[in-house]
């Protein structure tokens, strides 16, 4: 087979069957790979795909741009960024436009967003969608990133949301300033979308939106999310036919209060159903921090969907003490196992899906609602 490999490269071509000789030695024999690419360098440099590992690594670390650069993509198609990282920066400043373009790709692929960085700050990060997609990562301004880019993301702009739709009960912005929380909050929506809870038409969300300089994030003392959103950015009208917020930053625990949820871009879709209920008034089942139970746990009654509260007086029927108040009355809750407003993994059960319809059904979905908010913050403005 040997034989019969050699001398078709002994007829091929007119002025390169030499080259490819000595091709065939470093695959088939124990021929010096440096030796000869430096021999035959052209004909190398168009074949390098075709060699193997140990012949390839023998060039990129002679210093060879060609064998660095091939070398670079090959590691990375094996998952071993970290290396190929030396063998491509190496020969960085003698890449075509074409080979920058397929190393970003492949940096994008792999979520390498330190080296996309050190890319675009030495000037070598071409312009296009993986530059886009770094822009998104680093929370630059809006006006830094194509619309085009955005929409064919399916993600959206604030001034180009659609209007709410009319057939549901609730309609719901979803917001981030960074591309992993548009990503999340568009996977979260699929999610919902397969399986509306607590039944179809319930809530209706918005395509994630980017909103860099619209939201200044961060945790607070005790490590819950807190987003400052722009006064000013309240008078769209459009934000206003809206119920509710989602505002997704990069890191704090989620919580809920007046039509607002954060939640961050770690959070699995269980806590973001858990943090759904909130918005119709269900309460946690595990121990309430003391400043709420300070107000809520003086009440009595039923303070939630899931949550009543005595003062010695009997519980509702088949009701169970829940961990909620530690101090005041004692809470209880309709489930004496565990339920999603005690821990979110458990998921939804059919008991609590059923809690949550009976509860909409009777209040018609009279809830507090983000737009509450904005009606009396744009009333400020214009006095």
């Amino acid at each position: 087979m040997a034989c019969v490999l050699l001398c078709s490269l002994l007829i091929t071509g007119s002025g390169n069957h030499l080259d490819a000789i000595g091709f065939w030695h470093v695959l088939n024999t124990k021929a010096s790979v440096l030796k000869v690419y430096r021999r035959f360098p052209n004909y190398f440099a168009v074949h390098l795909p075709q060699l193997p590992d140990t012949s390839l690594a023998i060039l990129a670390r002679n210093h060879i741009p060609s064998a660095q650069y091939a070398y670079s993509i090959r590691l990375l198609n094996n998952n071993d960024s970290d290396a190929a990282k030396q063998f491509w920066l190496a020969g960085i400043n003698k890449l075509n436009a074409i080979e920058r373009k397929e190393l970003a790709v492949q940096l994008l692929a792999q979520s390498r967003w330190d080296d996309l960085k050190l890319l675009a700050d030495i000037k070598q990060l071409p312009e296009g969608d993986v530059f886009n997609h770094l822009r998104l990562h680093l929370s630059i301004a809006e006006n830094n990133i194509p619309r085009e880019f955005i929409q064919n993301l399916g993600f959206s702009f604030l001034e180009d949301i659609d209007e709410p739709k009319k057939h549901c009960m609730f309609n719901v912005i979803v917001m981030s300033d960074h591309r992993n929380g548009l990503y999340k909050l568009g996977d979260f929506i699929t999610t919902y979308n397969r399986q509306p809870e607590p039944r179809e038409n319930i809530f209706c969300f918005s395509k994630p939106v980017y909103v860099a300089t619209a939201l200044n994030c961060k945790s607070n003392i005790n490590n819950a999310a807190q987003c400052d959103w722009q006064a000013s950015r309240f008078k769209n009208e459009l934000l206003s036919n809206y119920d509710f917020l989602v505002m997704m930053p990069k890191h704090g625990t989620a919580n809920v209060s007046k039509g607002k949820m954060l939640i961050n871009s770690q959070a699995n879709y269980s806590i973001f159903l858990h943090e759904l209920m909130h918005f119709n008034r269900f309460e946690d089942e595990y121990t309430l921090p003391i400043s709420k139970q300070a107000w809520l746990c003086a009440q009595s009654g039923f303070v939630a969907p899931n949550l009543y509260i005595t003062h010695g007086e009997p519980a509702p029927e088949g009701w169970h003490k829940s961990e909620s108040c530690q101090q005041g009355g004692i809470a209880y809750k309709p489930s004496e196992k565990w339920s999603i407003m005690q821990y979110q993994q458990l998921g939804l059960s059919t008991q609590y899906r059923e809690l949550w319809l009976k509860y909409l059904d009777m209040t018609k979905g009279d809830f507090y609602r983000h737009s509450d908010e904005l009606t009396s913050i744009n009333k400020a403005i214009l006095n």
